[in-house]
Formats: C-alpha cells, sequence, structure tokens
C-alpha cells in the first residue's frame, strides 16, 4: 500500500507544479539578484569617487584661502622695492631704513596667524634679514643648511617644502611648510634676493583632521615633485606614506583632477586627486576597493535565505495552482457576493473609481504644465546666456554658432555692419536701494521690453538684447547695407538714438546714459564692439548723464601711445594699502610717461589724467563703500583738471585728491581701533569672573588675536594681559574693604581660579597680601 501512494504523489498536480514553481522562482531570484548586485557596486562606486571629491575640494579650499591670506600680507614686501634695495641701506649704514624694514617684515609677521617667520637671503652679500633674527650673515643664520640647499635652484613658481625648523623659537617639535619666493618675481637667471616663508604646518592638518574620513581612507598633499606637504591615515600607515607614494605615479594623474584604480603595496585601491591651479599642490585621496565594496559582501551570506524563499514560495504556489486551496476559497466567495452585495453599492463604488481616475488625470496633467514651464525657463536661460558670450567675445564663431542663432530666430549673416549700444541707467545704486526687489525686476522687464519694441519692431533693426550686467542692457543691431555702407555710423541712427533717449528719460523718469561702438564688419568682432561701447560709456564722469556717447569722439587718436595701464595698477595698489610713499612714486612714474611720450600734446595728457582721476574715484569706493567719501569727493570735480595747463598742476592736483582720502581713511579707520579697544575693555570690565583668555576675547569680537594685540597696544598704551589684571586687582581692593566677603569669594568673583593665584598676583602688585591690605584698609577706617 505505501509503494502504491509513493507512485499516485509522483504523478499528482502538486508535485509538478512545485517542480515548476521552483525552477522559476530560482532563476527570479538569480536574474534579480545579479541585477541588484551591478546596480549597487555601481552606485557605490559613483558615491566613492563623489564623496572623494567633495572632501578633496573642501580640501583644496580650505589650503587655497590660506595662501590666498599669506599672499595678501606678503604684498608688503613683494611690492615694496625697499626690501630689494636692503643691502645698498646696509653697506651705506643707514640705520634707520634697516630698522623700518626689519619692523615692516616682523609686522606681516604679526598681521597673519598662518605665517610663522619670513626671511630673505641676499644672493650677493650672503646676508639674512629675518623676522626672527634681524640682519644676519648666511654663517650665523641657524636655518641657513636650507638656505644653502636652495640657492642653486631657480624655482620657476616657488620651491614648498614640510620640515622641522632647527631650534627656532616653539617649532622645535612643529613643522612648517617653507615656501621659497624670488626678489623680483620676475627675474631672468639668479635673483638678487630669495624670500623664505614659513607657513605653520598645523593649519593644514588641522584641516586634514576636520574632513570626516572612513578610518582606511588616507589622505595626502604633496608639491609637483611629489614631496609630501601632509597627511591623514591610520596610525600603523603613518611610517609607509613615504613607500606609499612611492608606489603611486603622480604622472599618471591627467588633467586638474580625476580618479583611477591602481595598484598600491599590492592592493587594488582607488584613487582620487585634485590639482591646484594656483600652488601646484596635488591632493590625493586612496581607500581600498575592498572597502567601498565591503556592503556587497552582505549579497553571499543571503544566498542561503533566498534559496529557503524560493522552497517556500514554490511550495505555496504549488498548493494554490493544485486546486487543494482555491476551491474552497472560490466558494467562500461566491457566497459573499451572492447575498451581502446590493445594485447601489456597485453604483457608488463605480462612481468613485470614475473620481479617482479624474484626479489621477488631473494630477498628470499638472505635472506636464510644470515641466512645460520648466523647459521654456531654461530655454530663455541658456539663449541669454548664448548671447551674452556672443557679445563678450567668450564664444568661438563657427557654423554651429550661426546654426545656434538660427535656432534662436536671429538671421545675423557673418559679415555685414555691427554696432553694438550700452544704455545704462544713471543713479542706479540709489535706484535700486529705494524700491523693493520686485518693483525693481518689474520695471527692468519693462525697459527691456520697451528697448525691444522701439529697435526690432518700430525701427526693424535685425539683432536682439541681452542684459549683460543688472545696470546694463546691450544692443546688438546688424545695419541694413544702404545705412552701413560708409565707415562712419548713419544719421538716421544718431536720430533714433537721441529720439530713444528722451523717450526713456521720459516714460521712466530718470535719466540714462547710452554708449555706441563703431562700425564693425563681422560677426566675430561683436566683442571688440562691446568694449567699445564700454569705453564710450564710462566716460559718463566727463561728458556727464543723460547723454549720448559715441566711441569715435573718445577713442585715443592714430599713432598715440596707449594708455599706461600697468602704472595706474601699480600706483592704485599702493592707494589701496595706504601706502603714501608708494603713491608719491607712482604718481611720478605716471608724470614721466607722460613727459617722455606725450609731452607737447597737451590734450592728450589731460584725457589721461580725466582717466587717472576716474580710476582712482572708483577705487575710492571699492576701499570701503561705507566709510562716508562722499563729503570729501563733493569737493574733487573733473572740470577743475580740464582748466589746468600744466602737467605739473595736474600732478599736484592729483596728489591733493590722494592725501585727502587717506587722511579720511586713516582718521575712519583710527576711529574704529579706537571703538574696537574701548569695546574690549568694557567687557573685561563686565565680566571679570570669567574667561578672559585672549582667545576668548578674539572669539567674542571676532578677529585674529596678533591684530587685536597690535590694535590694543597702540590705542591705548598697555596689553590685554596687563589690562585684565589691572582691573581685577583693581576690584579686589574694593572688595576686600567689605568684611564680610571671604578671600576665597573675593578671587572668585574678581576671576581667579585659586586662592593661591590670587594672592601671588595681589602681592606682586600691591607689596602685600590680600590678608595684609585688608587689615590695614580696616585700620585706616576705624
Amino acid at each position: 500500500m505505501k509503494e502504491k501512494k509513493e507512485k499516485r504523489f509522483m504523478k499528482s498536480s502538486l508535485f509538478e507544479y512545485f517542480n515548476y514553481f521552483l525552477v522559476l522562482s530560482l532563476l527570479v531570484a538569480a536574474i534579480s539578484g545579479g541585477a541588484l548586485y551591478y546596480s549597487s557596486s555601481s552606485l557605490l562606486w559613483r558615491d566613492a569617487i563623489q564623496n572623494s571629491s567633495n572632501t578633496l575640494q573642501l580640501l583644496k579650499n580650505g589650503q587655497e584661502i590660506v595662501l590666498a591670506e599669506v599672499d595678501k600680507a606678503m604684498e608688503s614686501v613683494f611690492l615694496d622695492s625697499s626690501f630689494l634695495h636692503y643691502m645698498d641701506y646696509y653697506e651705506q649704514a643707514d640705520i634707520y631704513m634697516q630698522l623700518q624694514l626689519r619692523q615692516r617684515l616682523e609686522n606681516v609677521v604679526l598681521s597673519s596667524d598662518y605665517i610663522h617667520s619670513v626671511s630673505i637671503y641676499y644672493t650677493s652679500s650672503q646676508l639674512i634679514l629675518s623676522s626672527l633674527q634681524g640682519a644676519v650673515p648666511l654663517s650665523g643664520f641657524q636655518d641657513k643648511d636650507f638656505i644653502r640647499s636652495m640657492a642653486g635652484q631657480t624655482p620657476s613658481k616657488s620651491l614648498v617644502r614640510t620640515r622641522f625648523l632647527p631650534g627656532i623659537s616653539s617649532a622645535k617639535e612643529e613643522t612648517v611648510i617653507s615656501m621659497v619666493k624670488t626678489l623680483p618675481i620676475i627675474n631672468a637667471g639668479t635673483p638678487s634676493a630669495y624670500v623664505v616663508i614659513n607657513i605653520k604646518g598645523d593649519y593644514l592638518a588641522q584641516i586634514m583632521q576636520s574632513l570626516n574620513t572612513n578610518p582606511d581612507v588616507q589622505l595626502i598633499v604633496t608639491d609637483k615633485e611629489g614631496h609630501i606637504l601632509s597627511q591623514k591615515s591610520s596610525e600603523d600607515e603613518m611610517s609607509d606614506t613615504s613607500e606609499l607614494i612611492s608606489d603611486l605615479d603622480i604622472s599618471q594623474f591627467n588633467g586638474s583632477s580625476g580618479s583611477l584604480m591602481t595598484k598600491v603595496r599590492g592592493i587594488d585601491t582607488l584613487v582620487c586627486y585634485v590639482t591646484s591651479v594656483t600652488s601646484g599642490w596635488v591632493y590625493t585621496y586612496m581607500i581600498p576597493k575592498s572597502v567601498v565594496t565591503h556592503s556587497l559582501h552582505l549579497w553571499s551570506r543571503m544566498t542561503v535565505i533566498i534559496s529557503v524563499m524560493a522552497v517556500v514560495l514554490s511550495l505555496i504556489g504549488s498548493l494554490l495552482l493544485s486546486k487543494r486551496i482555491v476551491n474552497p476559497m472560490n466558494r467562500l466567495l461566491i457566497m459573499m457576493r451572492g447575498t451581502d452585495q446590493k445594485p447601489d453599492d456597485r453604483k457608488a463604488e463605480h462612481a468613485k473609481e470614475i473620481v479617482q481616475i479624474e484626479r489621477n488625470v488631473s494630477r498628470l496633467m499638472d505635472q506636464n504644465r510644470d515641466l512645460t514651464t520648466l523647459l521654456k525657463d531654461y530655454e530663455i536661460q541658456s539663449r541669454n546666456k548664448f548671447l551674452q558670450r556672443l557679445v563678450c567675445g567668450d564664444e568661438q564663431i563657427s557654423p554651429q554658432t550661426m546654426d545656434r542663432l538660427t535656432y534662436y530666430g536671429l538671421s545675423l549673416p557673418e559679415k555685414g555692419s555691427f554696432v553694438v549700444v550700452l544704455v545704462s541707467m544713471d543713479q542706479y545704486t540709489k535706484f535700486s536701494q529705494g524700491i523693493h526687489e520686485s518693483e525693481r525686476n518689474t520695471r527692468l522687464l519693462q525697459l527691456s521690453e520697451g528697448l525691444q519694441e522701439e529697435a526690432f519692431v518700430k525701427q526693424a533693426y535685425q539683432g536682439y538684447l541681452v542684459e549683460a550686467e543688472p545696470n546694463e542692457m546691450v544692443l546688438v543691431l546688424h545695419l541694413d547695407k544702404e545705412e552701413g555702407a560708409l565707415d562712419m555710423l548713419p544719421d538716421s541712427l544718431r536720430t533714433w538714438l537721441r529720439q530713444l533717449l528722451e523717450l526713456l528719460c521720459k516714460e521712466s523718469m530718470m535719466t540714462f546714459t547710452i554708449g555706441v561702438s563703431a562700425l564693425h564688419t563681422t560677426i566675430e568682432e561683436l566683442s571688440d564692439c562691446y568694449q567699445e561701447a564700454g569705453s564710450a560709456l564710462r566716460q559718463k564722469l566727463v561728458y556727464g548723464g543723460n547723454t549720448v556717447i559715441y566711441y569715435e569722439a573718445v577713442r585715443p587718436d592714430t599713432g598715440i601711445v596707449m594708455y599706461p595701464m600697468g602704472l595706474e595698477k601699480q600706483l592704485l595698489t599702493h592707494f589701496k594699502t595706504g601706502n603714501r610713499e608708494g603713491v608719491v612714486s607712482g604718481l611720478q612714474e605716471f608724470e614721466a610717461h607722460m613727459i617722455e611720450h606725450h609731452s607737447r600734446q597737451i590734450e592728450v595728457v589731460r584725457h589721461y589724467f580725466l582717466q587717472l582721476f576716474s580710476s582712482s574715484l572708483r577705487c575710492v569706493y571699492e576701499i570701503d563703500a561705507n566709510l562716508g567719501f562722499q563729503p570729501v569727493i563733493q569737493q574733487l570735480r573733473h572740470t577743475d583738471l580740464l582748466e589746468m595747463e600744466t602737467m605739473q598742476s595736474m600732478v599736484s592736483y592729483m596728489q591733493a585728491l590722494y592725501e585727502l582720502v587717506l587722511d579720511q581713511l586713516e582718521q575712519k579707520r583710527s576711529l574704529k581701533n579706537q571703538e574696537l579697544a574701548d569695546g574690549i575693555t568694557a567687557y573685561i570690565d563686565a565680566h571679570l569672573a570669567e574667561d578672559l583668555t585672549i582667545e576668548r576675547i578674539s572669539e567674542i569680537f571676532t578677529i585674529s588675536t596678533s591684530h587685536m594685540r597690535k590694535i590694543y597696544k597702540d590705542e591705548t598704551g598697555m596689553t590685554i594681559k596687563d589690562r585684565v589684571s589691572e582691573r581685577r586687582l583693581a576690584a579686589a581692593r574694593t572688595l576686600l574693604g567689605d568684611p564680610r566677603l571671604k578671600i576665597q569669594e573675593i578671587a572668585d568673583q574678581v576671576g581667579y581660579l585659586t586662592v593661591q593665584s590670587f594672592t601671588k598676583a595681589f602681592k606682586m602688585e600691591t607689596g602685600k597680601t590680600p590678608g595684609e591690605y585688608r587689615a590695614e584698609l580696616l585700620r585706616v577706617n576705624a
């Protein structure tokens, strides 16, 4: 009987369905598992590369911010020619200038929290000017080995090394990053001097430690030659970092950033890198491949569970389809439907389904409308950026460029007669501050639409309008063959521009200035047109606002030497930094240039001095727009320069301008420094019982400790530490007059942690202990 039962079971539908479902379940599990494994590994790999790139970018940004502050602090050394001629002062025994230059060098170190020391090595005399040791011969300099090692080199940009300073100050146990530059910065052959800037090495280590990375990740910062500047890795791998760098070929790094898979010490490793353009440093992020794909190993552990689930699902499916369970369930459902459901209920359910379908359709239509709006906005943005690049010269003209113009509905030929018109609103700053942002945008949009209607509808010009700056509307016009046949602008265009200016002023109740370029014959010259229109617009200072200015009326005559932009930049750099000697020297060089090239062209000289006047006033607002220079600037008018007949009088006028502004600037800065010193003193008086360390006070007033020390000492003649001690002891002397207070309570109220430290400080100040002082005070008052 048992054998017959086994045969009947083998032939039953239950066993057949079980086999079918088992094979199907295992096949689905294998396909879905493989797909999930592949997609998960790809996602993990992309996330690892993205996270490493973000980490390296944060590290690079932090380093470049610090190096930018160091370069800013060192500007006073590289831009001051006195340091280049220090050996002349040394040979002439000019003690005053030697002390002045050493003090300036020390001030550079004090002005930056990142610079440890600065040394200047003069190659011809083997002399060192150091912020730590002053002027010493190379043989007596404590860091002479490093100087000798780099003296024979001629670095193309800068030499960078991380090292220990030999027995200098507190850096005996600290690393510094030494950067070597030359004086002068641009030289041929052996430079006159080397400048060694020792940057505190802990800043880069702190930035790296602050980054939250996997414990198996290694962060390494090297220079272009592969020398390690800083690193972050586990303690076990610290000693092997140099071997690791030797295994890793930095020459494989292509471009400014990227990633690659390579073997490091025999282990498959993901290596990501970012190169700093400014410093040339290479930031490397390394993580073993096994760490990235660790979570994928869980799939192998799930294999058994998936197989068991496949068997269970197969059994359940075979039971259902073999009708051993389905038939009883069908009978129960038929009985329930036949007795309980009514026709009205079926209609209500049908109506609900229709309402739900309508809602879903409506939701889909709304989503499509939102997507259409986004696509339109993107199309407009893309068009404006393309047209901006075209007029600014950032777009290279090619057949694709002309096709794109046609796509945007602009039929502009490659050759023809082109002119650029810049429309600028006078007193835009006052206009933007006086109204709400939404209203301002509405008015600017109305202005743009009005310009397009006037130019492209009523006048039927070909071209386009684009906003290059918040206060500048750029009209690119293509003139007809008859109008652009001559080199000069047609009279019809000039007449229309005058009418346009009157119309704009009338409709907006504001004044405008229009700059117009000369005629150009190809679309590639649109950038030249834009620059010419901008040059004409900048002459508003001379010609005044509410006018049309043509480039052909303000451009320099043929054969005249161009305006000395380099001398102007150097002069205004000294002006921004408050260097009076540099301003005088720069103005003298500007005058010498005028005498050399334009001694008989007084109109050219007057024009160039007007341009220097305009740039100087713009520089005043760049220094600080809130310093209140308006009353000072109102005293200075360009018409005074127009009335002067000699170059000497123009130079004297510009010198008076600089002196007036620098005096005002020093007065404002002195007032700010005094307010800061008074605020620090008031804070000390109000918080005697709290933490009054210099670091804590600098956090409260958001200023660097070195800068705060210098300002407070200059303004009060006393250090912050001495001021805190003075105020605490003064308060203690007052409290000692109250016999109810214990010495411990008085010490706590004035900020001393222990009675012993309070007693020591009090006796050093008064010559008596607090108890002796109280006894004497009570005896006198008795």
